[in-house]
């Protein structure tokens, strides 16, 4: 079987296996090159290079081969690991970008490690991403529950929207969710990659383990497709593969698996 264009899996390649995975409870027995594997996904979002620049090495890169890969940016180091993405790039020519996470993240008195960054210091970040190879493209996540007016003076230096639903409930996924991804075409003019939880992070605290709740999945599922079939969805991106081999969450896993096998083998391709 063919892997799944604008398909992307997110997470982290384990250097061993079982290990620990960030942000989850217990060791996963599924690295991201296996989770890739499972949903046919053509594309990966590399994110040990998010919690340590010495990660985006070639060792767990090639992991990934065959595949495109999006790069993490080191929280606090964002313009430097960058310039490493670019010049790594050259030697790995399946990647495609880079992805800030969190950005501009401030809920409360939460404060995200890229709070208060300037549209100056982010073209600086692109610049830097774009020294060695000029086609690498950069993502930036964003959340619904952010004030999407806040994103206006960094257009010019991002290339992807990554948008998520931190706390979904059915009601928003049901009423609101097509009006959100309108209001973002008109506003950005950007493409955007869908991220979809299977792990319910905005209605747990840590040391819990709620999967994200089957109706509420099926829903997110359906509309997301409607959104991808009509083009104002550009890609899918599934978090994360540290979730994929716990039983806690297996029938979301599957559910995924089976949906997304039926999108996609259901979607006729004209060009």
């Amino acid at each position: 079987m063919d892997n799944y264009k604008d398909l992307f899996v997110w997470g982290y390649v384990q250097k061993t296996v079982p290990s620990c995975v960030p942000f989850v409870l217990h060791d996963s027995h599924c690295s991201l090159e296996t989770a890739c594997d499972y949903m046919h996904a053509d594309s990966a979002v590399f994110m040990n290079s998010t919690h340590k620049m010495d990660e985006l090495c070639p060792e767990l890169l090639h992991y990934l081969d065959g595949r495109n890969i999006v790069c993490g940016l080191t929280h606090g180091a964002y313009k430097e690991c960058a310039e490493k993405v670019s010049l790594i790039s050259l030697q790995f020519p399946n990647i495609t970008g880079a992805i800030i996470d969190d950005f501009l993240d401030e809920h409360g008195r939460y404060k995200g490690p890229s709070a208060g960054m300037t549209p100056p210091e982010l073209k600086e970040v692109r610049d830097a991403l774009r020294k060695h190879n000029p086609d690498l493209k950069l993502y930036v996540v964003r959340y619904t529950r952010q004030n999407p007016e806040d994103l206006i003076p960094y257009l010019p230096y991002f290339d992807v929207l990554n948008l998520w639903v931190w706390c979904s409930t059915k009601d928003y996924w049901t009423a609101n969710y097509r009006d959100t991804i309108a209001e973002l075409i008109d506003r950005y003019d950007k493409p955007i990659m869908q991220g979809l939880f299977i792990h319910h992070y905005g209605f747990s605290n840590f040391g819990e383990s709620p999967a994200m709740d089957m109706d509420l999945l099926e829903t997110q599922c359906e509309r997301i497709s409607m959104e991808l079939r009509l083009k104002n969805v550009n890609a899918l991106c599934i978090l994360q593969n540290g979730w994929f081999s716990e039983i806690t969450h297996r029938k979301q896993v599957q559910f995924v698996k089976d949906f997304v096998d039926w999108h996609y083998g259901t979607t006729t391709e004209r060009r």
